[in-house]
């Protein structure tokens, strides 16, 4: 038997591919059937998503290590101090891009 491809979205929004060779495949239970188009794009938008989320934990994390480095170096730590206890690493005016 020649192998098919199935594509899948389950009720959590997570969609999935399965290939194969069975001829009358059970199909998960809840499961819907997409189109490989449906599937590609489904796809590509939970991956956008998850880009997008990782981008904004690492702002929230680099906000927060300058706010720890700001509010040290105002408590009178040195610079090098205020970096090394808050993981802030200020950029270089040689590194800026405005």
């Amino acid at each position: 038997m020649q192998e098919q491809t199935f594509y899948y979205e389950y009720p959590d929004g997570s969609v999935a591919e399965r290939v194969t060779a069975a001829a009358d495949p059970v199909h998960p239970a809840g499961a819907t059937l997409l189109t490989q188009d449906e599937y590609d794009s489904k796809r590509q938008a939970i991956e956008a998503d998850l880009e997008q989320r990782k981008a904004d934990v690492q702002a929230q994390e680099s906000a927060q290590k300058k706010n720890a480095y700001d509010a040290l170096v105002a408590a009178g730590f040195s610079a090098d101090v205020a970096q090394t206890l808050s993981g802030y690493k200020p950029q270089l005016m040689s590194d800026r891009a405005d």
